[in-house]
């Protein structure tokens, strides 16, 4: 069984569905062509917490699946929750492989997405050294977030786990987007290109709110404009922080775009409904 996202529809809308054939047992190349053919996988490393030595096999065949599906149709999202991560499970998962050669010839992840926390732990475990803060403490964790610096970080941080686009989320402050190569409408863009956006605070009116869920609206949204439609980093990074901060102002993680306020629709040019 796979889970297909296509947006080749006629109204260029994305469906889903679950694709099951009794013979898929039978035929091993179709889980292969299903692979090959399949536009944007999601994967993130929750689901690789249990290796081989706990009887699991999520993270090894996840890390096969990173290997064999096309260059640059992976997405990976970094989520580390104590004590459900290891330096070494992650990294294998990021790198596609247990060497730490950069040299070696991996294929690139689309898009990988961390928080600013877990930029800082990647960061040590890749051997790279973070900027010192300044003597005012906020002033220069805010300078590590924003800019040439954070751009910089990005950008070595992308080459050596393998990724064309590096997203950094900042949570009221919006997110970060390094991207090896951009493409809008078709045309290519080969030379790197770093995008920022503040951020939304955008609710449905209620004053009861949580965060649950604000996240994968995010990565949702920016898959989807960037990755599916084609859409432009600043435009897909709009659109993926106005979501995020929607969802982070409602109760619960799916709330009702019925009620999304004007700003949201605004920015999503009434594809909401």
């Amino acid at each position: 069984m796979s889970l297909v996202a296509n947006s080749n529809n006629n109204n260029n809308n994305n469906s889903y569905e679950n694709n099951h054939d009794d013979d898929d047992d039978n035929n091993p190349h179709n889980d292969e062509d299903k692979v090959q053919s399949t536009k944007v996988f999601v994967m993130g490393t929750i689901a690789a917490r249990l290796d081989d030595q706990h009887g699991a096999t999520s993270s090894s065949s996840l890390t096969k699946l990173r290997n064999s599906a096309r260059e640059g149709s992976v997405v990976l999202d970094v989520n580390l929750r104590s004590p459900w991560y290891t330096k070494d499970r992650v990294l294998t998962l990021a790198r596609g492989t247990e060497a730490v050669d950069v040299n070696l010839e991996v294929k690139k992840f689309g898009l990988l997405k961390l928080n600013e926390e877990e930029l800082v732990i990647l960061e040590e475990w890749c051997g790279l050294v973070t900027p010192q803060e300044n003597d005012d403490a906020a002033e220069g964790e805010k300078q590590l977030l924003t800019g040439n610096i954070l751009k910089e970080r990005m950008e070595k941080l992308a080459v050596l786990l393998q990724t064309e686009r590096l997203c950094v989320t900042r949570g009221k402050d919006g997110a970060a987007l390094w991207c090896h190569g951009s493409v809008n409408n078709d045309e290519v863009n080969k030379e790197s290109s770093f995008h920022e956006n503040p951020g939304y605070s955008l609710s449905n009116g209620s004053n009861d709110s949580d965060t649950v869920g604000a996240g994968d609206a995010f990565l949702a949204a920016l898959i989807h404009s960037h990755l599916i439609c084609g859409e432009s980093p600043d435009v897909a990074l709009d659109r993926a922080c106005a979501l995020g901060g929607y969802v982070a102002g409602c109760r619960g993680a799916t709330p009702e775009h019925e009620n999304a306020p004007l700003e949201l629709r605004r920015i999503f040019g009434g594809s909401l409904l």
